[in-house]
């Protein structure tokens, strides 16, 4: 028997084909003015002019009701408005009576109307999307999205999802179809609508192939113009009490802590070389001294880079009001988010272990290993910042920048995981400069254990996680700390 024998009864024998339906998506204000109208969404505000009364009036209750696609195309004058707005348009795959399987809704000025194109004889899901479950309030809907999709697919019911995990496999529509438990042609339309939507992989215009899944994903959603969810400052947690500037006392620190001493403004002055000295001598330095780095060097560097210069109070009575932690380097909303931690091995003046630096108190408080799993985590720790230079430099001390996430998610929406990584590269260029001026050896590492730096350092790893590790040891007498002139290729490069 073939699968187009096996297949159930379809929607077409039992009263109907699968309809399309297009309204505008909620968002979407139409404000009418005669024959003229204005629709607000949220890109901005278009005026339409001379419309005539009777194609405003459709329009504006296109906001809470839909309408056929075929009947909309027979109105002319409408749909030609619609296809120059198509980012405005949700469309829906309905059964004949209305009831919804999934909805395409637009997500970026690039989007179109997807229609129900005719898909290829055999589909495969494009490598990018993923299914995830709305929020409660929606519960029973799901939705599939892509970086490289301008629509968002609601699927309405579980035959709907049951049909996307079957083209996870290239497969015949015919075929995914009777594994959903869907009739040919719905199972022909929902094929469609992905292929319209851009969720298929066509083989035509290819993938991108340089780029992995996820890194695609985080790109796409932490910069606005390819989704439509509310981005930037928008205070999305009100219920949520914002995080203290300054982190409290950890479980494992006991004591008073390491009281570390204050630099002396004119004798730093007086010994660092010129910043353009120091920015063409930095480098990375994956060779040490057989004197170690001292507690005082350290206690400087962790100053000039790290330490808390002041705290503005935010205004209590402002809702949206928080403390601006101010510090040597710039970051984005003044948050404070960062933290360091300090993996010594080698330290003139300080017993290995692990510290985390008090930013505010200028202050060392240690963190005792509280049994044997702590101190083999910080050994992995160790061992992932030697593999990460290449298996060359055994670490004097690792520093590992943490962030307390709350303190941006609880004011930033889509942008604060790129906000805390961006403020990580300023710390590193930082340090870089701070420790090449001190003729320190700095090296910045590109990954680390993000459990072992959690089990190590005693963190929740979903509150307050690794985001950067950055290794600093004495620097050798053979390498040179600063440059005395320019170094480049421009003439070499304009040769050609």
């Amino acid at each position: 028997m073939t699968v187009t024998e096996q297949l159930p009864p379809d929607l077409a024998t039992e009263g109907g084909a699968p309809r399309t339906l297009l309204r505008l998506r909620p968002e979407v204000v139409v404000t009418a003015q005669g024959d003229d109208l204005e629709l607000s969404h949220p890109w901005g505000r278009q005026r339409v002019h001379a419309l005539g009364s009777e194609t405003v009036q459709r329009l504006a209750a296109l906001t809470h009701s839909q309408i056929d696609v075929d009947e909309l195309a027979a109105s002319g004058r409408l749909f030609h408005l619609l296809q120059r707005f198509p980012y405005l348009v949700t469309t829906t795959l309905a059964d004949p009576f209305g009831e919804p399987l999934a909805s395409a809704v637009p997500i970026a000025r690039s989007a179109g109307l997807p229609g129900v194109v005719r898909p290829p004889a055999s589909v495969v899901l494009s490598r990018f999307a993923y299914l995830r479950r709305l929020p409660e309030e929606h519960a029973g809907a799901c939705v599939l999205e892509s970086p490289t999709a301008p629509f968002r697919l609601t699927l309405h019911q579980p035959a709907a999802g049951a049909f996307v995990a079957a083209v996870t496999a290239s497969r015949s529509v015919a075929e995914a179809a009777l594994l959903a438990g869907l009739g040919p042609a719905a199972g022909q339309a929902l094929a469609g609508l992905l292929a319209g939507a851009g969720f298929l992989d066509d083989g035509a215009t290819g993938e991108p192939p340089l780029w992995d899944f996820h890194d695609l994903l985080f790109h796409a959603r932490s910069r606005p113009g390819r989704h439509d969810y509310p981005s930037g400052g928008v205070f999305a947690h009100p219920e949520v009490e914002q995080l203290p500037a300054i982190p409290g006392t950890g479980a494992r620190e006991d004591g008073t802590g390491i009281d570390l001493p204050v630099p002396d403004w004119d004798a730093v002055l007086a010994r660092d070389p010129a910043l353009s000295e120091v920015l063409e001598g930095r480098r990375s330095v994956r060779s040490y001294a057989e004197t170690p780095v001292t507690l005082d060097q350290l206690g400087e560097l962790l100053y000039r880079v790290a330490r808390v210069r002041r705290i503005i109070p935010g205004d209590p009575s402002d809702p949206h009001g928080y403390d601006i932690v101010d510090r040597p380097y710039p970051a984005g909303g003044a948050t404070g988010e960062l933290e360091v931690y300090l993996s010594v091995v080698r330290c003139d003046g300080l017993v290995p272990g692990v510290y985390r630096y008090d930013a505010a108190a200028h202050r060392l408080r240690p963190r005792p290993f509280a049994g044997p799993a702590d101190e083999a985590a910080f050994r992995e720790l160790m061992t992932a910042a030697w593999r990460a230079t290449g298996c060359t430099v055994d670490p004097q001390v690792l520093l590992t920048v943490t962030s307390r996430f709350g303190r941006l998610s609880w004011k930033y929406s889509q942008i604060a995981y790129a906000l805390t990584l961006k403020h990580v590269g300023v710390v590193y260029q930082t340090l870089y400069l701070v420790a090449t001026a001190m003729g320190l050896a700095p090296c910045g590492l590109g990954s680390g254990d993000t459990d072992a730096a959690a089990r190590a350092l005693g963190l929740d790893w979903t509150a307050e996680s690794s985001v950067g590790e950055f290794l600093i040891g004495s620097r050798p007498a053979d390498v040179p700390r600063t440059a005395h002139r320019f170094t480049d290729m421009v003439a070499q490069a304009r040769e050609g």
